[in-house]
């Protein structure tokens, strides 16, 4: 089962809750093969940086979950070269990666 998790809200507990759901999908014992993709645009970009969920994220990619920010976004934020988390994925456009993963047959969740 293909996943993607969509997170554009800026709050820590959005954040907290959007990987709550990521590793409930992951331990759902009647999901076989879980391939899981978060991809942050908006505010949603600051969950991918050092903040209160960081552990979390590192966590979740050690399972192979991928981490996508969007590079409009983050620029937009302001964040300098370097605040994204080890191992976060950067997309030119973080609807244009959605697209591209529901086309290979994502399921889309947004958060």
């Amino acid at each position: 089962m293909r996943t993607v998790f969509h997170v554009t809200d800026g709050s820590v507990e959005t954040h907290r809750r959007a990987l709550l759901s990521v590793s409930n999908l992951l331990a759902d014992s009647t999901v076989e093969d879980a391939r899981v993709a978060v991809v942050a645009n908006a505010a949603g970009v600051r969950m991918l940086t050092e903040n209160p969920n960081a552990d979390r994220v590192r966590a979740l990619q050690s399972r192979g979950v991928r981490f996508v920010a969007c590079r409009n976004s983050v620029e937009r934020v302001g964040f300098a070269p370097g605040a994204l988390l080890d191992g976060v994925e950067v997309a030119a456009s973080g609807v244009g990666e959605l697209a591209r993963l529901q086309e290979e047959g994502y399921g889309y969740v947004k958060l």
